[in-house]
């Protein structure tokens, strides 16, 4: 049967090893489909709207860089960037500064531009103006933001722009700074402005495009597109190649015009207002060629960004892989025998892992499938390793390389996979129960904590609460704290709780209800009578009042039974000295009746006197044992303690007894020792204990075998040992043997009062001593115990 388990668990791992394998190996190979899926996918970074937003700024830092070219040596004013063509225009600018849009350092320096005989204001008129405006910034004290709009207005032309030049100035150079984000290198330019005849950038794309080479420019380019903006600033996208917008979705249109789709992209000119936060005047009369070669040879956005989408496609196009291949991994992992595999050690170990374990390696597959695995996918078709191995191996050596290391990778994924579904069944099949408290953490963790409140939270009566009233008040402090952190939002914080803590105080208050309920039935049930109703519930703050009562219900329990014993021994005593009085009695008025017959023989008259005298002995001897026995159990006996030695006195006995000894067939063995053993007893009584005992084995040991007696001396103690094999089975209860008027000899067959071990064990108790009695099968055996 074990080798048959073992070859079956052999099996099981060779057939999910090949199974992963092979799978694996099928991943590997579908690589270039997956390649084909992700270019499907539409993930095209000359279609998204971050690279025209980058081909607008692009644009106006070139338009900026032409308007600065063509005013050759003069000076580039506010007015050829920012819309200043109206009074209107001048005054929304002049407002966008005055709400902010500007730094301590703009402020006009009057005093300066006065005394400043290098000032490049050389003409009376705007000498004048800028007077003028030094005496309007002089009476507002030079804060432009006080000056009213109306008083703006009722300046000329050239004191608004004297006024407001230092702001636009350093707006221009936010403008300018905001224009450079972006390195690429990979992009190619060509453009050129109609109305001033400038041209930037590289003419041999316009000759390309003039000359209508579109095969030889598809051959050189990936995308290139032709952007003209008309006298009016009007755009119009003339040839566009490398960005098609497919249909992304059903809800999108069936066709969609590429171009359109691109001048949506150019159709505000005025978004860089985000940076200088004032509108500027839009391109006119300027055609932009951009272009971006096949072979990227720099490592900029461009290329930074088509890397980035070209994961994406391997991503997406990987995804459905990955979940069919987990799903088959599942199917698969349900058709094995889950009792076998869990034979492997490796496995078992993983089974026994705790479930918090799972989730979070659970998430590892997931962050690997969704990260890790479409990165190997992307760089191995890509070539992207061909980088770091070509110094180490050849090609084709290399791409081998590659392949093993892909199929590595993709076994060890796939086959945590497999455990992890393993895992995931055994939990089904052992139960969610179990499986929390055998295998979570967090609900042991629970329990625990549950626990630990609930016994912090049981208030012992019996005890003072004074410092655990304190912990509570001192977390409620805490918690309301807490909440007042949150100004205005704590009062929710609050009300939520006061809603929880109504809540966890009535199941408190119905909970103490309940228990009281459950005291006050038991104490009604106790005081009816019922002493058996049992209180096994958890009582809470009643428990320490539960075992009083519980106490209260063992005494009374203990009290009954003395009391129902009593009067069975009372009856006993009754039925015993009746029947055992009335026996030798009943012989003695026969025997006596016979006695009085004239014609009696002197033979029978002395028969019969012989057993009157024996009848009345007997009952002389019955009476003095009841009458020994009731002063014994009264305490009115005088003790006459004195040193008596205890194996001298056992000698005694003894020799006096040897005739019953012999009589009754027995072999006493003793044993005793060598030296004297000395107890503070009363020598009389402590032999009729030793007289009564050795009667007692005399009358009920089996014939023709050996008793036994032993003194043993301890340190503290002095332990006296009688032994020997009953006649009869020994049927009555050990400790009912010391009872009055009980036998061993249920059948009276006997001679005896049935008081001898009664009036024995009293002697023993009244010196300070004990009697114990013990029966193994038919070895009687009983023992007496001194202290010294």
């Amino acid at each position: 049967m074990a080798t048959k388990l073992k070859n079956s668990k052999v099996f099981i791992s060779l057939v999910s090893f090949l199974f992963l394998f092979l799978l694996a190996i099928g991943i590997c190979f579908s690589y270039p489909k997956i390649d084909e899926i992700s270019k499907l996918r539409g993930y095209n970074y000359f279609e998204r709207y971050d690279f025209y937003e980058i081909l607008n700024k692009e644009s106006y830092e070139l338009y900026l860089q032409q308007l600065v070219k063509s005013k050759e040596n003069q000076t580039l004013l506010p007015e050829d960037i920012f819309l200043l063509e109206t009074v209107e225009d001048r005054l929304e600018i002049f407002q966008a500064l005055k709400n902010g849009y500007y730094e301590e350092d703009d402020y006009y320096q009057c005093e300066r531009d006065d005394n400043n005989e290098n000032s490049t204001i050389t003409n009376t008129e705007t000498l004048s103006s800028q007077q003028s405006v030094c005496a309007l910034l002089d009476s507002f004290d030079e804060e432009i933001e006080s000056i009213p709009d109306q008083v703006f207005n009722r300046l000329s032309k050239e004191e608004q722009l004297i006024l407001i030049e230092p702001m636009l100035n350093r707006s221009l150079e936010n403008l300018e700074s905001s224009l450079i984000d972006y390195q690429i290198e990979n992009l190619s330019y060509f453009v050129i402005n109609h109305e001033t005849g400038e041209k930037i950038g590289d003419e041999s794309l316009q000759q390309l495009l003039t000359a209508g080479a579109s095969n030889e420019l598809n051959d050189l380019y990936q995308y290139y597109v032709v952007l003209n903006y008309d006298v009016n600033g009007n755009l119009e996208v003339e040839q566009l190649f490398g960005a098609e917008f497919k249909q992304k979705s059903k809800y999108e249109p069936a066709v969609i015009d590429a171009k359109q789709e691109v001048k949506n992209y150019f159709i505000d000119p005025y978004f860089l207002r985000q940076y200088v936060n004032i509108d500027v005047k839009p391109i006119k009369d300027t055609t932009f060629v951009y272009a971006v070669p096949k072979t990227l040879i720099y490592y900029d956005e461009i290329s930074r960004q088509q890397e980035t989408y070209s994961y994406w496609g391997v991503q997406e196009a990987l995804m459905p892989i990955s979940f069919v291949t987990g799903f088959i991994i599942f199917i698969f992992s349900c058709l094995i025998p889950i009792q076998t595999v869990r034979k492997n050690k490796l496995i078992h170990h993983f089974l026994s892992w705790p479930i918090e374990t799972l989730l979070l390696t659970a998430t590892l597959p997931v962050a690997i499938f969704v990260e890790l695995l479409p990165s190997l996918v992307h760089d191995t078709i890509h070539s992207e390793f061909n980088y770091f191995l070509s110094a180490y191996f050849s090609n084709e050596m290399m791409n081998r390389v590659v392949f093993i290391l892909n199929l590595i990778i993709w076994f060890v994924v796939l086959a945590w996979i497999f455990i992890l579904s393993l895992y995931v069944r055994n939990l089904l099949k052992q139960g969610w129960k179990l499986s929390l408290k055998e295998n979570c953490w967090t609900y042991r963790i629970y329990r625990f904590i549950l626990k630990k409140l609930n016994a912090f939270l049981v208030f012992d009566l019996k005890e003072k609460n004074k410092k655990r009233l304190f912990m509570i008040v001192f977390g409620q402090f805490i918690i309301l704290s807490l909440f007042c952190l949150g100004w205005f939002f704590g009062i929710f914080g609050v009300f939520i709780y006061s809603i929880i803590l109504y809540f966890i105080l009535r199941k408190k208050m119905i909970e103490i209800e309940e228990n009281y309920a459950r005291l006050f039935k038991v104490t009604k049930q106790l005081a009816d009578g019922n002493l058996d109703v049992e209180m096994n519930e958890n009582l809470g703050i009643f428990n320490a009042f539960k075992e009083e009562v519980r106490q209260v219900q063992d005494g009374l329990k203990k009290a009954v039974d003395a009391e129902v014993k009593s009067q069975r021994m009372k009856t006993e005593l009754i039925a015993n000295v009746s029947h055992d009085l009335k026996t030798p009695l009943t012989s003695i008025i026969t025997y006596t009746d016979l006695l009085k017959d004239k014609n009696l023989s002197d033979e029978k008259r002395a028969q019969y006197l012989e057993t009157l005298d024996q009848k009345s002995h007997r009952l002389k001897v019955l009476i003095e044992d009841l009458f020994e026995m009731s002063k014994a159990n009264s305490g009115n006996i005088t003790m006459n303690l004195q040193e008596v030695d205890i194996t001298s006195l056992m000698k005694q006995t003894l020799l006096e007894l040897e005739d019953k000894i012999k009589e009754a067939n027995l072999m006493i063995r003793s044993n005793f020792p060598d030296h004297k053993v000395t107890l503070m007893l009363d020598s009389d009584r402590m032999f009729r204990v030793f007289d009564n005992l050795i009667l007692n084995m005399t009358k009920y040991a089996m014939p023709s075998t050996r008793a036994y007696l032993e003194i043993v001396e301890n340190d503290n103690q002095v332990q006296i040992i009688f032994k020997n094999i009953s006649a009869e089975e020994i049927n009555v209860n050990v400790n009912e043997l010391m009872e009055r008027f009980v036998r061993g000899d249920q059948a009276r067959h006997t001679e005896g009062s049935g008081l001898g071990l009664a009036i024995a064990k009293s002697f023993v108790e009244l010196q300070g001593g004990t009697l114990q009695i013990q029966v193994d099968g038919d070895l009687f055996k009983v023992m007496l115990t001194f202290n010294k």
